[in-house]
């Protein structure tokens, strides 16, 4: 593992002030902060409504409530019978095909050949997941499970460029409680082992959503290389033409949606896990055509 160690090379060139206009983070501006994230919470809060939980949850609730309350005519309890067949069968589909669901995301981009890249300055940019700093474990362990993913991805490709003597900067786009020196801390630590300096790691602190870090990244310097989960790069792609975000996709995994032989048809908490997520996703490519 000696080459991960390796610093990146100094920008040189025509490319040198282009990374010395990158902003080592972009603070939150508390201006209007308040509303705009009481307005996106509202929005989470509606759409989590139609999640796979508490969606069939709803469906069951009111099919036992229309089939068990005692004044209520026959057809009433006729509609809780179909409400509590509809919630049944939602569950099974999703416990035995969630995964096939999810594979319809992750299956769209391949993860990125660093040698395919133009020999041009880059950006890689990725999109925020969790964040928690714990004094107990290192810095770099502060990432959740599903950022750690991203993080690798972006420092392969970040040393892979650097072999190659392409100018690139790391950008992580990160929200929380913590403050923004924890968060550069833990992004120095992980990003170090990959030989990314820290002068050339930038963070966005003020991007709540999907569609914020997008309209963030689209302002950083360079070609973009837009790092995130599989099944999360066919919304942020989508966001991306929608705002003239000219990036590479470059899944960190191809998880998801994995066969099962003989078990397939057993239904599991994974593929209901696995079949929610892709929900998600959906439900948020629905948001933006609307909106």
């Amino acid at each position: 593992m000696s080459g991960a160690m390796r610093t990146m090379p100094s920008p040189s060139g025509r490319n040198s002030a282009l990374f010395q206009r990158m902003p080592p983070s972009l603070p939150p501006s508390a201006n209007a902060r308040a509303g705009e994230t009481m307005l996106l919470t509202l929005k989470k809060l509606i759409a989590r409504l139609f999640f796979p939980v508490p969606f069939i949850f709803l469906l069951l609730a009111a099919g036992l409530a229309l089939l068990l309350w005692p004044r209520l005519g026959r057809r009433c309890r006729l509609a809780g019978k179909i409400l509590l067949c509809a919630g049944t069968a939602l569950f099974l589909l999703l416990s035995v095909f969630g995964g096939g669901l999810l594979k319809t995301l992750t299956s769209q981009y391949v993860p990125l050949d660093p040698e395919t890249v133009p020999a041009e300055a880059c950006t890689v940019v990725v999109a925020g997941s969790g964040f928690g700093m714990a004094e107990s474990v290192p810095p770099e362990l502060w990432f959740n499970d599903g950022m750690l993913l991203r993080l690798h991805e972006a420092g392969r490709i970040a040393r892979a460029l650097a072999r190659r003597g392409i100018d690139c900067a790391v950008a992580v786009s990160m929200v929380g409680e913590d403050g923004t020196e924890p968060k550069r801390r833990a992004l120095e630590a992980f990003l170090g082992a990959y030989g990314v300096s820290p002068e050339r790691i930038g963070l966005i602190e003020d991007a709540l959503n999907s569609r914020q870090e997008v309209i963030a990244f689209s302002k950083l310097p360079g070609r973009k290389i837009l790092v995130s989960e599989a099944f999360h790069i066919p919304r942020l792609m989508m966001l991306s033409r929608r705002y003239g975000l000219d990036a590479l996709p470059a899944p960190a995994s191809q998880g998801g949606g994995r066969g099962g032989g003989a078990l397939f048809v057993i239904p599991s908490a994974e593929r209901f896990m696995e079949g929610e997520r892709a929900v998600y996703e959906y439900l948020g490519m629905l948001e933006y055509l609307l909106f």
